[in-house]
């Protein structure tokens, strides 16, 4: 028999992000990215099939793979969702084989006096195509529910001074409760090339101290009174704030240019 190495690795990475998605979707536990890194490496964990030691393919090491995939997954790392998780995808597994098997026996003949052999699975491409698809539109439901999330907390941002007036798209950043300590002003950060044209007055600098889960910092910002926001479906309001210059791109994909902390609504 002939084995395409390409073609083994392919439809076990399906097969493996088939039976994580499943599992994370059962168990309605978050995964991150790495989703496709675990799969990736339970699909080239059964190149062992070709190793001689026979320990590699026994079934210690096929459970503690699993374990190393669904930990891949996770960002909190919990003994008791692990073991849950390790179960469901068992169960799982266990019965897309007692599928896959009863559809082959559609396709070869089965005898009680003989050992029974698969030599025709057609119907294989077709369970890969419906786990391909199932793949497709779990990332797509997930995108069109982030979009359209994000799209709730999006304000139009309107920054005046006395010869110019800019427009942005903020993010409303629900955790983020920054403000200026002096002033006690919420700040909105915007990205450093939208606000050069504004004229600041180096005499109202501010300094704000900021401390994140990775990182420390002091940001610069100066006051505006001339601010105004509007969310989606109701009137501009004036705000008073502290602006903040961001020498980073807030959205790659150009959503918004500013984030706003919770104290500017």
């Amino acid at each position: 028999m002939i084995v395409y190495i390409d073609i083994l690795i392919i439809e076990n990475f399906i097969i493996n992000l088939f039976l994580l998605l499943v599992t994370m979707k059962l168990l309605r536990y978050e995964y991150n990215r790495k989703i496709y890194i675990a799969a990736l490496i339970g699909a080239l964990y059964t190149l062992v099939i070709f190793s001689e030691i026979s320990f590699l393919y026994s079934m210690i090491v096929k459970v503690l793979m699993v374990f190393i995939m669904v930990i891949i997954c996770q960002n909190k790392i919990m003994l008791k969702n692990i073991i849950r998780m390790v179960s469901v995808f068992f169960i799982v597994s266990f019965t897309l084989s007692g599928l896959s098997f009863s559809f082959s026996l559609m396709n070869n003949q089965y005898s009680l006096f003989q050992n029974f052999q698969i030599r025709n699975f057609t119907i294989k491409y077709l369970i890969i195509a419906v786990m391909v698809l199932y793949i497709i539109l779990n990332r797509l439901i997930d995108l069109i529910k982030e979009r359209s999330l994000i799209k709730n907390f999006i304000y139009e941002i309107e920054i005046r001074d006395e010869d110019n007036v800019i427009y942005l798209k903020g993010l409303l950043d629900t955790g983020n409760g920054l403000r200026e300590p002096v002033t006690n002003l919420p700040c909105i950060i915007i990205e450093n090339d939208l606000i050069k044209s504004l004229k600041i007055d180096k005499n109202e600098k501010y300094y704000i101290n900021y401390n994140t889960i990775t990182e420390k910092g002091s940001l610069q910002g100066f006051k505006s009174k001339k601010i105004r926001i509007r969310g989606k479906n109701s009137e501009w309001v004036n705000v008073e704030a502290i602006i903040c210059a961001s020498k980073t791109k807030l959205s790659k994909e150009n959503e918004f240019n500013a984030l706003l902390s919770r104290g500017v609504i």
